[in-house]
C-alpha cells in the first residue's frame, strides 16, 4: 500500500468566541490531516517538530492515542507553537500565531513510488529548514510519488507576498494535486478565476487543481476536463480544520482506491466525483464541531460503509 508522509507545523489552538477562550486543541493544518487519517485507521507518519514542554509533550501523546507514527518528529528545547483562533459571527476564525522560539531542520525519511506525501501551509515556505524540504520533495519527484500541497496562505503584505509567490511556485514544481480554497487564490494571485489559475499552475507541472469555495461547488481542473461538484448544507459550528479535513478526504480517497501518479491521468469525471464526495463528506463532519478532526464515530461509520 504504501506509506503516507503528512509534512506540517504543530501548533497548540486556543479558540476564542466573543473574546473569550472556550477550548485548546492540538492543531496545525497537515496535523489536523493526519489525525483525521489516523482515525480511520490509515498509517500516516508525520513529520514536524515541537519543543520539550508541556505542549510538545500533550500533543506528542495525542498523535500517538490517534495512530500517529512519530518517528519523524524532531523535539527541540524551547516553547512550542501557539495560535490564538477568535472566532467571528460566522464561526470563521481569524488567528493569532506565536512561533516557537528555536526552529530545527525536519528529519526526512526514504520514499518509494507507493508512498504518498501531504504538505503544506507555513511550513512549505518557511525559510528554515527549506533546503532539506525541497531535498525531500525533489526526491519523492524523482520516484514519481503522489504529492499533494495544499498551501493554506496567509495574509501577507506587499513585500513579502513577492517571496510567498516564489516559494509557492517553487513547490508547485513538486507537486501533483494542488488543493486550496478560492481566497488561497486571491491571496497569491489575486485572482479566483479557476481557469486562470490551473493555467498559471499547469506550467509548472501540476496535473489536477481542485479550489474550494466554502458552500459553493468545488472545482476540479485536469488538463483532460473541468467539473464542479457541489456542497450540501450543513449547520456550521466551527470551520477551522474544514480545509484540513477536505485535504483529509482526498488521502482517504487516493489510499482507498489504490490512486498513485501513475493512475491520476486516466481518472474520469466519475473517479473525482467519488474523491471529492469523501473530501466534502469529512470537511461537513469537522463543521459541524468545534474539532479539528472528523469524529472517532463519524470515522468508524465511514470506514465501515466505504470498505
Amino acid at each position: 500500500m504504501g506509506k503516507i508522509f503528512a509534512v506540517g507545523e504543530t501548533t497548540y489552538d486556543i479558540i476564542f468566541r466573543n473574546g473569550q477562550p472556550t477550548g485548546a486543541i492540538v492543531g496545525g493544518s497537515v496535523l489536523n490531516t493526519s489525525v483525521s487519517l489516523g482515525r480511520l485507521g490509515i498509517p500516516v507518519h508525520f513529520i514536524s517538530r515541537m519543543g520539550n514542554d508541556q505542549i510538545g509533550n500533550l500533543s506528542i501523546q495525542f498523535l500517538i492515542k490517534n495512530g500517529i507514527n512519530c518517528d519523524y518528529v524532531t523535539r527541540f528545547e524551547g516553547n512550542s507553537r501557539l495560535a490564538l483562533a477568535f472566532l467571528d459571527q460566522n464561526n470563521n476564525a481569524d488567528y493569532q500565531f506565536f512561533k516557537a522560539e528555536k526552529i530545527p531542520s525536519l528529519r526526512f525519511p526514504e520514499v518509494n513510488e507507493k508512498d504518498r506525501i501531504i504538505f503544506g501551509s507555513t511550513n512549505a515556505i518557511r525559510d528554515e529548514g527549506r533546503n532539506s524540504l525541497l531535498l525531500f520533495l525533489n526526491q519523492a519527484h524523482d520516484k514519481n510519488v503522489l504529492t499533494i500541497y495544499d498551501p493554506n496562505i496567509r495574509e501577507f503584505g506587499a513585500m513579502e507576498l513577492i517571496d510567498v509567490r516564489r516559494k509557492f511556485e517553487e513547490n508547485l514544481y513538486l507537486t501533483k494535486v494542488l488543493k486550496g480554497s478560492n481566497l488561497d487564490f486571491l491571496r497569491i494571485y489575486e485572482t479566483s478565476d479557476i481557469d486562470v489559475i490551473f493555467d498559471r499552475v499547469a506550467y509548472y507541472g501540476v496535473e489536477t487543481l481542485i479550489v474550494t469555495f466554502g458552500a459553493d461547488p468545488v472545482e476540479i481542473r485536469t488538463r483532460n476536463f473541468s467539473m464542479s461538484v457541489a456542497v450540501p448544507p450543513v449547520q456550521t459550528i466551527s470551520t477551522m480544520g474544514a480545509g484540513d479535513n477536505f485535504s483529509a478526504g482526498l488521502m482517504y480517497g487516493f489510499v482507498l482506491d489504490g490512486i498513485n501518479t501513475g493512475e491520476l491521468s486516466q481518472l474520469k469525471p466519475s473517479d473525482w466525483q467519488k474523491l471529492v464526495g469523501h473530501a466534502i463528506a469529512f470537511a461537513s463532519d469537522v463543521c459541524q464541531s468545534d474539532s479539528n478532526y472528523i469524529a472517532e464515530s463519524f470515522a468508524k461509520a465511514y470506514s465501515m460503509k466505504s470498505t
